[in-house]
């Protein structure tokens, strides 16, 4: 099997984080007989920091890696807290974009949530409670919500994760939390790309069995 590449145009240092993690999990993996790399790759061969994940910035940094990489498929990984809250207009410019801008993947509603959903347990139970009190339905900005995340996740440091973060069992965790993160979408902008979603059915694909 070939290696299937992708670039992934990222909001922050948590996303880069994460994107390091799970490259670092898939290449000390075993390969298949006659393969001398991972069946799939999400890193570029540059960091494609955005920094913020207004539709505006996020555009054109996916503008300017898709002019430098034209053959490679290129993903944009999005909080869907700004577009939740019609933030910098970002959901009205989203509903409006062109043919040539690919749909978000994003998180619900951001990186601490996706977070979230690698956990189990009490921990994730936490989560969900701290979320149905109001987040889930109106996601709250990094101050409110932060000291909550802190509390659950005591190890949890905001652009770092630990090197052993991504495994097999993190991602089923992902995998089966799907159907419990956060949903509203007052804004009615369609059907919207899922990061997790994506990621999942992926690895489900490249890895068969590995994740059921």
């Amino acid at each position: 099997m070939a290696c299937i590449r992708y670039i992934v145009v990222y909001e922050g240092e948590s996303e880069w984080a994460y994107l390091q993690r799970l490259q670092s999990f898939l290449e000390g993996l075993p390969l298949a007989a006659g393969e001398f790399e991972p069946p799939l790759r999400f890193i570029a061969p540059e960091r494609v920091n955005v920094k913020n994940g207004s539709y505006t910035a996020l555009k054109r940094r996916y503008n300017e890696t898709r002019g430098k990489n034209k053959k490679s498929m290129i993903q944009v990984w999005a909080d869907f807290d700004l577009y939740h809250r019609n933030d910098y207009r970002c959901a009205e410019l989203y509903a409006k974009k062109t043919a040539g801008i690919p749909d978000f993947l994003f998180s619900y509603h951001n990186f601490e949530d996706f977070y979230a959903l690698h956990a189990d347990g009490a921990q994730f139970q936490a989560w969900r409670a701290f979320g149905v009190k109001g987040h889930f339905a109106t996601p709250l900005h990094s101050d409110g919500y932060m000291p909550e995340i802190e509390r659950i996740f005591p190890s949890y440091r905001k652009g770092d994760l630990p090197p052993d973060f991504v495994n097999w069992q993190s991602l089923q965790n992902l995998k089966n939390n799907l159907s419990h993160r956060p949903n509203s979408n007052p804004l009615g902008l369609g059907a919207l790309g899922d990061f997790g979603g994506f990621l999942t059915g992926k690895l489900q694909a490249a890895y068969p069995g590995m994740l059921v």
